[in-house]
């Protein structure tokens, strides 16, 4: 891959998740995330669910909680393992794309160490709501594991690509993305399932996203989500309409995913290339 991109002048950027494996997670306990009791028993039944066909059946655009191990971004063994995926990454791409960078019940981690970092806020702030506390404590451990990552990964590459997609939902404050120290915020402006988010919403998503960007932490980027099976294509002609979103508030710059979709329809093929062509 990298072989070709260099041939055509693409740069790549190697995808890094906060994703624990089997091992890892047998070996680090202490390094996951923690949800509520009640979080846990729904993981553990959802892993039941052929997830795919679930969604498009309930028409869920997202899960109640995730149904597996995400490192906590508190715990120095999680933060070193990460540090060590975006210096593997950087030894074979030309940057880095951050995917998955949130909380598996959408709001924050009850682990030891969240537990106590809370406990701290909360006494510097008697009055202040348990629900605010959680809040801003789960929002600025997302800011800084953003910050130390795009550091590290300025420091072994200076030159280096730093982006995301900015997902899970954190249901807080959905539109923290401006906050994150990256080179580009990659936000979702229309998403994969049904039902399809109207463009009224599509616009206001793309507008909102792009009047929050603060050019000092990244640049918004808007990001178009199409899968390719049948029943969750969007026509060429909407996929231009939400196109023309993306370029009246990305300048010029977007992600579509997956490719896959363009490639197998041909009027969305065509949408796109029109959109790329006319800039």
């Amino acid at each position: 891959i990298m072989a070709a991109a260099r041939d055509l002048g693409v740069k790549v950027a190697a995808i890094v998740t906060p994703n624990a494996d089997s091992a890892f997670a047998q070996q680090h306990p202490d390094a996951l995330q923690q949800m509520l009791p009640a979080e846990e028993a729904m993981a553990e039944a959802a892993r039941s669910l052929a997830w795919e066909s679930y969604t498009m059946r309930a028409h869920r655009w997202f899960p109640l909680v995730q149904t597996w191990p995400l490192l906590c971004f508190e715990q120095p063994t999680a933060r070193a393992e990460l540090k060590d995926r975006v210096q593997q990454a950087l030894t074979v791409a030309d940057g880095v794309a951050f995917d998955g960078f949130g909380f598996a019940n959408h709001y924050g981690c009850f682990c030891a160490q969240c537990q106590s970092k809370r406990q701290k806020m909360a006494a510097q702030d008697p009055a202040r709501h348990e629900a605010a506390v959680m809040a801003a404590m789960s929002e600025a451990s997302l800011v800084e594991i953003s910050r130390v990552l795009y550091d590290h990964a300025k420091a072994i590459k200076p030159d280096a690509l730093v982006t995301n997609h900015l997902w899970p939902p954190f249901r807080p404050n959905p539109y923290y993305g401006s906050r994150l120290q990256l080179d580009y915020c990659s936000q979702t402006i229309s998403w994969f399932y049904k039902p399809n988010w109207s463009l009224a919403r599509v616009e206001f998503e793309a507008q909102e996203m792009k009047r929050l960007e603060e050019p000092a932490h990244n640049r918004f980027v808007p990001f178009i989500a199409m899968f390719h099976e049948p029943y969750l294509a969007r026509s060429g002609a909407r996929i231009a309409q939400e196109l023309a979103i993306a370029q009246r508030y990305g300048d010029g710059h977007l992600i579509f995913c997956s490719l896959k979709a363009i490639h197998d329809y041909p009027d969305v093929y065509a949408a796109v290339k029109t959109a790329l062509h006319s800039k």
